[in-house]
């Protein structure tokens, strides 16, 4: 693969082609939503936040650029799965919800993105899976942190 032997195979790169695997293979999955593999995070973070958030903590959570942020926002509300209203306690900022389209989906919408997941898993171990996502999630951790 491109040359490298596992020893020498470098961390950035694996990290960075595995999450375009990832992205591919969640594509596939998710075609029948009616929602772009960028938007996921959007809804998912929506989705998993009970209580509204404004946009800019929408960013924020996920390190995305909040005009990067307002289109995706923008598009999801015109497919009816997220809503957005003005804040009450800051007029100047809109809070976004999930729908309860958005709501009546997400269990199919995460099975599916996690089927594309474990096809791409498919050469570890469960054990090796489950270190890998500790580790992992370790990293994001301490750098969410920062």
């Amino acid at each position: 693969m491109n040359g490298f032997t596992d020893e020498q195979f470098p961390l950035g790169y694996a990290v960075s082609m595995t999450s375009r695997i990832q992205a591919a293979k969640a594509k596939e999955k998710i075609t029948k939503f009616d929602v772009t593999f960028g938007q996921v995070p959007f809804l998912m973070e929506v989705l998993r936040n009970k209580e509204p958030m404004t946009q800019d903590e929408l960013s924020k959570a996920l390190f995305i650029d909040p005009a990067a942020t307002a289109r995706a926002i923008e598009q999801l509300e015109k497919k009816g799965l997220v809503k957005r209203k003005v804040n009450p306690k800051n007029r100047r900022q809109k809070l976004v919800s999930a729908t309860d389209k958005a709501n009546w989906m997400k269990g199919e919408l995460r099975a599916s993105l996690r089927e594309g997941t474990q096809e791409m898993l498919e050469a570890l171990t469960p054990e090796e899976q489950e270190t890998l996502s500790k580790l992992l999630a370790k990293v994001c951790k301490h750098n969410m942190q920062k």
